[in-house]
C-alpha cells in the first residue's frame, strides 16, 4: 500500500487507477432432467478481494468467492436450475444486531438468494424466512428446496441476484453477495445492439474502509441506544465502488457501448450523467426494453433500480469522460464521481451496431381495468429500544398479511409517503407501470388522517416510463402504480430497498391467491373494550397490535400536540363510538420537523436531546429521545455523519462482537 494512501480518507485515495473489471459469466455445470435444463451451482464463500491497487486485500463474501458474483445468462422461456450453496464461516465478519426480528433465534450466518425482478414460483423466489446455514444444517420456517428453478417466462431484461436473509440482508449484500442475471430474448437477437466486448453490466455501490483496507460497517447508530451492536437507520460509504473496484476507469474505443447500470448500494441514490453533458440513449428499465429508445441527459437510480443505456463515444476520441453522480442528498467532492471512460483504444473494426427506432411492443395496463385499488401509507415509529423504524401500511413484518391479490387480477397501489424521506419500494414477482405522483398535505394527513392533494398529478420521469419492479416513492406524495398478478400464487414480499430499512421491519408479506377468500370474522375485543367493525375494507387504515390481535384504527400519528404528560392523563379518545388510545410517532430527525416548541431533556457530549413520547405500537412506557440537529440547510435525512474508525480492523471486529451469553438480555 502506498504510504500516503489512507483507505479511511477518500481524499488520499487515487482515482481511476484500477481498470473496470467485467464480471465473469458462469457456465452451467451440467444438464439436468429429461429436458436437459441448464444446471448451475454457485458457492457462497469467504474470500479476499482487492478493492484498490493501493489497498491490502479485504475479506469479502462472494458467490464463487467473486466480487461481484459471476453473471448468469439465460434465455426467455428456457428454464434453468440454480443451487446456491452456503459455504460461509459460522461467524459473520460484520456486526450482527441480535435484537432484530428472528435474528436472536436464528443462526448468525444464514443466507437465501433472491432473483430480483424475476417472474418465479414463490418457493424459488428467495423468501427471507427460507434461509439456510452452511450445508443446510439448519433452515428457516419457509425453506422449501435446495435447488431454485427459474422458468424465465418474461421479457429479456437486466435482473440481479442477491442475498435476502431475514434481518441481515444489509450485511450480506454489503459483504458482496450480489451478481447479475441477464435474461435475453429473441427481440434482442433481432435488433443490432452493441454486444460482446461492447456490452458491460455495471454494479455501482458505495463502501467505507478501515485503515487496513478491510470493509467498514458501523456497529451502532450516531445516537445513543441501549444495545450493541445495533442497526443504524441508514449507512452511506465515503467511496464509490464499481464492479468491485474503487473509482475505476474503462478504456473504450470510439464507438457505441451498451451499459446496464445497477444501483446495488444499501442506501445511496445516484443521478447518473456524463461529465461532457452528452446525452445517453436509454433502451430499457427494470423490466426490459422500452417501446422506443429515448435520449436522456441523466437518470436517477435508487437502490435496486436498473437502466439500460447506449453511450456513443465516436465523437470523443482521445478524451476522458467521467461518469458523475449529482444526487445532492449525500454526495461530496468524492462521491459525486463514479468512474471514468478513457476513449483511448483504436477502433478494432467498423461499428455496425444500431439504435433501432422501435423496441418492445407496447403492453400498457389501463386503470379502468383494475379490480382493486389499495391505499398504503409509509409511516415512522420507534422500536422497543427507542430506535427509529419505518413501516409499510402501519404494520410490522410479522403482523398478519393484508395484501392478498388474486391470480390474474389487476390492481392499483397508492403509496402514501408520510415520512420525510423518499423510499425505493420493491414488489417481488411482478413488473408494474408508474401511473403518477401527486403531492398532498402531509400535516393534515398526519394530524387528521385526511388526504388532501396540493397539486395536480405528475407523470413519471422520462426514464421511468418502462416496466419497473422498484419505484421511488417520494416524500409528501402519493405514488400510484398498476400491476397484473399473473402466472404464480404463493408467498411473496414487498419492501423498501434501503436495506437498513428493510431489515428493520419496512417489509411486508404478499399472499397471491387463486380466488377471492371468504370474508373473515372481525375481532370483537381490544383490551376488554367492546367494539364493532364495518365489513367494508379500507386499505388506507392503520393498525395497532395488541395481544397478537389486529385492529383497524386511524393513522398512528394523527393525534397532535400530545406531550408525555398529556399521554399519561388523556388515555383514550372516541371516534365513531370506538375508544382508542392516543399515540405519537417520534421524528427521525428533529431540526426540520419541529412543529411546536420543545424543551431540551438532557445533553450528552454537547449534543441536545428532546423528550418524546413512546408510540403505543411498541407497548412500552419508556421515554425515548430524539437528537436535536442544528443544520444549515433545510434537508431531511435518515443518515447522519458516521465517523470512520481510527483503530485497527482486528480491534474493530473484536469490539463489535457480542458474546452469546448476553444476546438474550434484551428480550
Amino acid at each position: 500500500m502506498t504510504k500516503e494512501v489512507n483507505p479511511t480518507d477518500p481524499a488520499t485515495i487515487p482515482k481511476f487507477v484500477d481498470e473496470l473489471p467485467k464480471p465473469v459469466t458462469v457456465k452451467p455445470k451440467y444438464y439436468k432432467g429429461p429436458q436437459r435444463k441448464d444446471y448451475y451451482e454457485l458457492k457462497m464463500m469467504q474470500a479476499e478481494h482487492c478493492f484498490h491497487e493501493d489497498f491490502p486485500k479485504s475479506i469479502i463474501w462472494g458467490y464463487n468467492g467473486l466480487y461481484p458474483g459471476p453473471t448468469i445468462e439465460a434465455k426467455k422461456d428456457k428454464s434453468i436450475y440454480v443451487r446456491y450453496q452456503n459455504q460461509l464461516p459460522s461467524e459473520h465478519f460484520l456486526p450482527i444486531d441480535f435484537t432484530l426480528h428472528t435474528a436472536n433465534d436464528s443462526q448468525e450466518v444464514r443466507t437465501v438468494t433472491h432473483l430480483h425482478g424475476a417472474n418465479v414460483d414463490w418457493e424459488s423466489d428467495g423468501h427471507p424466512e427460507a434461509w439456510y446455514t452452511r450445508d443446510y444444517a439448519q433452515t428457516g420456517p419457509n425453506f422449501k428446496k435446495e435447488i431454485h428453478e427459474y422458468t424465465n417466462h418474461q421479457p429479456g431484461t437486466t435482473l440481479w441476484y442477491h442475498d435476502h436473509a431475514m434481518a441481515i440482508t444489509r450485511l450480506n449484500v454489503y459483504a458482496g453477495l450480489a451478481g447479475f442475471y441477464l435474461l435475453r430474448d429473441t427481440l434482442e437477437e433481432r435488433i443490432n445492439l452493441p454486444c460482446g466486448d461492447y456490452e458491460y453490466p455495471i454494479l455501482i455501490q458505495d463502501k467505507s474502509f478501515n485503515e487496513d483496507g478491510s470493509l467498514f460497517y458501523p456497529d451502532e447508530p450516531p445516537f445513543p441506544v441501549p444495545v450493541h451492536p445495533s442497526i443504524t437507520p441508514g449507512f452511506v460509504g465515503n467511496t464509490i465502488v464499481v464492479n468491485g473496484k474503487v473509482w475505476p476507469y474503462l478504456n473504450v474505443e470510439p464507438r457505441k457501448y451498451r451499459f446496464r447500470f445497477l444501483n446495488g448500494s444499501n442506501r445511496r441514490g445516484y443521478i447518473i450523467s456524463l461529465s461532457n453533458d452528452e446525452p445517453m440513449i436509454q433502451i430499457g428499465t427494470d423490466g426490459g426494453f422500452l417501446t422506443a429508445p429515448q435520449e436522456i441527459q441523466s437518470v436517477e437510480l435508487l437502490p435496486a433500480e436498473r437502466t439500460d443505456v447506449i453511450v456513443d463515444f465516436s465523437k470523443f476520441e482521445g478524451q476522458d469522460i467521467t461518469l458523475i453522480n449529482s444526487d445532492e442528498d449525500f454526495f461530496d467532492e468524492h462521491t459525486k464521481v463514479i468512474m471514468q471512460f478513457k476513449v483511448c483504444l483504436p477502433l478494432k473494426c467498423e461499428d455496425t451496431s444500431e439504435i433501432p427506432e422501435r423496441l418492445a411492443v407496447s403492453m400498457d395496463l389501463h386503470p379502468h381495468d383494475a379490480n382493486t385499488e389499495r391505499h398504503l401509507p409509509l409511516s415512522a415509529a420507534t422500536d422497543d429500544f427507542g430506535r427509529p423504524m419505518l413501516l409499510l401500511n402501519n404494520r410490522m413484518y410479522h403482523d398478519p398479511v393484508t395484501e392478498k391479490p388474486t391470480l390474474d387480477s389487476i390492481e392499483i397501489w397508492n403509496f402514501i409517503n408520510a415520512t420525510p424521506f423518499d423510499h425505493p419500494i420493491h414488489l417481488h414477482l411482478i413488473q408494474f407501470k408508474i401511473l403518477e405522483r401527486r403531492p398532498f398535505n402531509m400535516e393534515l394527513y398526519q394530524n387528521e388522517d385526511r388526504l388532501e392533494f396540493t397539486g395536480p398529478p405528475e407523470n413519471p420521469h422520462i426514464y421511468e416510463q418502462g416496466w419497473k419492479d422498484t419505484v421511488k416513492v417520494e416524500a409528501g406524495k402519493v405514488t400510484k402504480i398498476i400491476m397484473h398478478w399473473k402466472d404464480h400464487v404463493g408467498h411473496y414480499m414487498w419492501h423498501c430497498h434501503f436495506l437498513e430499512h428493510e431489515d428493520h421491519d419496512m417489509m411486508r408479506p404478499i399472499l397471491v391467491m387463486k380466488e377471492v377468500p371468504p370474508m373473515q370474522e372481525p375481532h370483537t375485543e381490544i383490551e376488554n373494550h367492546e367494539i364493532e367493525h364495518s365489513p367494508k375494507q379500507n386499505h388506507g387504515d392503520s393498525t395497532i397490535i395488541t395481544s397478537n390481535n389486529e385492529h383497524t384504527v386511524p393513522l398512528l400519528n394523527n393525534i397532535q400536540n400530545i406531550t408525555p404528560t398529556h399521554a399519561s392523563v388523556q388515555t383514550t379518545y372516541l371516534e365513531d363510538e370506538i375508544e382508542y388510545i392516543p399515540q405519537t410517532i417520534p421524528l427521525l430527525t428533529s431540526a426540520q420537523n419541529i412543529t411546536r416548541p420543545t424543551k431540551t431533556a438532557y445533553s450528552e457530549n454537547n449534543v441536545e436531546y428532546n423528550q418524546l413520547s413512546k408510540p403505543f405500537l411498541n407497548n412500552t412506557k419508556n421515554i425515548i429521545f430524539s437528537k436535536v440537529e442544528h443544520l444549515e440547510h433545510h434537508k431531511v435525512s435518515d443518515i447522519e455523519s458516521i465517523p470512520q474508525p481510527t483503530h485497527s480492523s482486528a480491534e474493530f471486529q473484536t469490539r463489535q462482537r457480542i458474546s452469546p451469553r448476553h444476546r438474550r438480555r434484551w428480550f
